[in-house]
């Protein structure tokens, strides 16, 4: 963060006790007021910088006369967004410290603007996500359309990216490998002691770690 917006997090921190309480009166998720402060309201878009500053207070004249945002500009081609290792049901995202950021392009970031990155671990979903990669989750908690890959987590632990099904009363979680010995996973839960399936959101881009290597 700049010297700029360190002091304007200093306001929120002081007239809000933190940033999720600000984003819910300034009407925008966490991850835009995170994402705005760590790369800068100069990356930012205009409509999403000046309801910020107008909430608490600052002249945006003045911002706008020292070019500290570019009015009518595309700003960064690239935004910082939080980077996950691992997820667990019933965390509110907007909760969870942020430790890591990683680029996604600005336009994938703005039909998506609540989004958040989830590393992929494993080959369960290697046709259509690399091991290693950095998953696009889009945050809901259902699913609207059978087969597309969704992260969930089983019963409460950290999430699992699948292709989902959904059944009169349950899952299916489907992989999308090559390795063939992966399994279909059913759940049931007309079926006694079936674990508990919670959808984290669905998954819409991908994009490789720096240090990807083939």
């Amino acid at each position: 963060m700049g010297k700029l917006e360190n002091e304007l997090k200093s306001i929120i921190d002081f007239r809000y006790g933190s940033i999720p309480k600000f984003a819910k009166e300034v009407g925008m998720s966490p991850h835009t007021i995170y994402t705005v402060l760590r790369n800068g309201i100069s990356g930012g878009s205009i409509s999403t910088v000046l309801p910020i500053l107008a909430k608490l207070g600052i002249d945006s004249n003045w911002i706008i006369k020292n070019k500290l945002i570019e009015v009518g500009g595309d700003g960064s081609d690239y935004v910082d967004i939080p980077l996950y290792g691992s997820i667990a049901a019933g965390t509110p995202i907007e909760m969870m410290e942020v430790e890591n950021t990683h680029p996604v392009p600005t336009k994938v970031h703005e039909m998506h603007p609540d989004s958040f990155l989830l590393k992929v671990e494993g080959n369960s979903m290697n046709r259509i996500l690399p091991n290693g990669c950095y998953a696009l989750i889009d945050p809901c908690s259902d699913v609207k359309k059978d087969g597309e890959p969704y992260a969930v987590c089983v019963n409460g632990y950290d999430a699992t990216i699948k292709r989902v099904k959904k059944l009169a009363n349950g899952f299916q979680l489907v992989p999308d490998s090559t390795d063939p010995t992966y399994p279909v996973q059913t759940y049931n839960y007309n079926e006694p002691g079936t674990e508990t399936i919670t959808v984290i959101g669905r998954v819409v881009y991908y994009v490789l770690p720096f240090d990807w290597s083939f």
